[in-house]
């Protein structure tokens, strides 16, 4: 299945979206701008299928900060 991710970045939390491919909401929750909410984040991500072989896309209207920055460390 195809899932895609939609971050909408703000300062002090983030909305995510996980989405399939069909444009079914499959997940969506609010993370803190801090480690908590990045761990959050990525256990999301992992629990719809986000691996090394195959991460998931993420959408964000930002290409800088932390938060950009741990997206870009790939699957754990």
């Amino acid at each position: 299945m195809d899932v895609f991710c939609g971050i909408d970045w703000a300062e002090g939390h983030h909305d995510v979206a996980i989405i399939g491919h069909t444009g079914k909401l499959l997940a969506k929750c609010r993370i803190n701008d801090d480690l908590d909410g990045y761990q959050l984040l990525l256990d999301l991500l992992a629990e719809h299928g986000d691996n090394a072989e195959s991460p998931i896309p993420v959408a964000i209207e930002t290409s800088r900060g932390l938060l950009v920055a741990t997206l870009r460390t790939g699957p754990r």
